[in-house]
């Protein structure tokens, strides 16, 4: 248990949890920059591609960012027009809105983004296949709620 004063304690999985969930995500990020460097493609490309695929109705720039992608819009935009100049989504000029575009990934980015997540699913069973009982679903379904409950309420100090 945690006591005021104390000094770091093993019992508390705190810090494990944060370390554990850092390493996922540099596990994520080598990922994104191996098969992004087959296609000439920054791990920020990579990543705005993989958000298009899982969120398919974030079709501007800004419901794009809305799916918790942590970069600003203008670097959304920027990596959105790169990727448009290399072929793996088309953009067009918003009826509705003229000073939104609405993005639509091509073939050839769906299937880069599958292929991350083949890699990340593959991956994933290779860490934790050793853990008995582990289900890679429900671990997901229950890291996506901490996120959100995080999301709702961020740590203050």
């Amino acid at each position: 248990m945690y006591s005021s004063g104390s000094w770091l304690s093993a019992e508390d999985g705190s810090i494990t949890l944060v370390n554990a969930c850092f390493t996922l995500t540099e596990q994520y990020r080598m990922v994104l920059s191996a098969i992004g460097q087959e296609q000439q493609l920054s791990e920020n490309e990579m990543l705005v591609l993989v958000h298009l695929a899982m969120h398919p109705d974030a079709r501007t720039q800004k419901q794009l960012q809305g799916t918790k992608l942590h970069l600003s819009i203008s670097s959304i935009c920027r990596m959105v027009e790169s990727l448009r100049r290399k072929g793996f989504l088309t953009t067009e000029l918003d009826m509705n809105d003229r000073r939104s575009w609405i993005i639509h990934l091509e073939d050839r980015g769906k299937a880069l983004a599958e292929r991350v997540q083949i890699a990340l699913h593959a991956r994933l069973q290779q860490l934790f296949g050793t853990v008995p009982g582990f289900d890679l679903e429900a671990f997901a379904s229950t890291l996506s709620r901490a996120a959100d409950a995080i999301s709702a309420q961020p740590f203050a100090c």
